[in-house]
């Protein structure tokens, strides 16, 4: 009996021996694999983006460009026809500065900025320009621009998207107030502003994000088509065009109203119609009254003493 049982004393022995060695051999490779990823980690320095992007700097970099004057650069369009920043020259530009690969911000603020042709006709077809701008001069070419485009489906014939060499973009940036750096984790790092260009070329004003409502585009550049401030009144003798030309303009500016249920301006002069109503129905009512007076008969039978 002794001797029949020693096999499984001999099984039951190498089965246990083997089953330490395992754990044995499992802890140690869980300690190997906790100490190869502690060093790992060790190794790796933290990436400070602040370094790269200080947000309350680029702001404070943007505002300080508002007055600039912008030089003239040559850019090139979507079918690779050259551009000059003086051809916008005499009327008022918006400008976006993108990078075509940007996953999601350079796209909504383009979108945003398709805002533009609803106001179009009430605002002037070729009052103003649009120009969208890659600053990735290694990746954002003409085809790159017109792709780009196309995805956005702008079909505004006065918007322009370009591309430029590098000496141009960082000249261009830096009169434009435009902050970027490359991201340690790909792409840029850059503030989203959408600048506003008078017609003699300098920074009129500045507007941050990536989503904005229709006004806060459509009435700045309301304002500088027609020369005026949100705080002048309807006719400003010191910059509204002289004569009957200016007059008619000031007229066009009171009626360009902005309609909060299509997020667009429309021209409506229901105001001036109705006062010219009034006028043309006083003057019948004064005629008939005169001609009620002189048809009387006591105007026509003088009394006798």
């Amino acid at each position: 009996m002794q001797q029949s049982l020693i096999p499984y004393f001999f099984a039951a022995f190498l089965i246990s021996t083997q089953t330490s060695q395992a754990q044995d051999s499992d802890a140690t490779g869980s300690r190997l694999y906790l100490d190869t990823v502690a060093t790992a980690r060790s190794q790796i320095q933290p990436v400070d983006v602040s370094q790269y992007f200080d947000e309350k700097q680029a702001l404070k970099i943007s505002q300080a460009a508002i007055g600039n004057q912008l030089g003239d650069y040559t850019f090139l369009n979507r079918n690779g026809r050259k551009v000059r920043l003086s051809d916008y020259r005499g009327k008022p530009l918006v400008i976006s500065m993108i990078y075509t690969h940007c996953p999601f911000i350079c796209a909504t603020t383009t979108r945003n900025l398709s805002a533009l042709k609803l106001s179009r006709e009430a605002l002037g077809a070729d009052s103003f320009g649009v120009l969208t701008i890659g600053f990735d001069t290694e990746n954002d070419t003409p085809q790159a621009m017109d792709d780009f485009a196309r995805r956005m489906e702008v079909k505004l014939p006065n918007w322009e998207f370009v591309s430029a060499d590098e000496n141009t973009i960082k000249k261009l940036s830096k009169e434009l107030g435009f902050v970027f750096f490359p991201s340690p984790v790909g792409g840029f790092e850059h503030i989203t502003q959408t600048t506003f260009v008078d017609g003699k070329g300098m920074v009129n004003l500045q507007i941050y994000g990536e989503e904005f409502e229709n006004k806060t585009l459509l009435e700045p550049l309301r304002n500088m088509i027609y020369n005026v401030k949100s705080t002048d009144p309807i006719y400003n003798f010191e910059t509204s065009e002289s004569g009957f030309a200016g007059i008619a303009k000031s007229v066009k500016l009171f009626c360009t109203v902005y309609d909060t249920k299509t997020g667009k301006y429309t021209l409506d002069y229901s105001f001036f119609y109705g006062i010219g109503m009034g006028i043309l129905m006083s003057v019948l009512i004064i005629w008939w009254i005169i001609g009620e007076y002189r048809r009387s008969p006591k105007r026509n039978h003088p009394n006798h003493a």
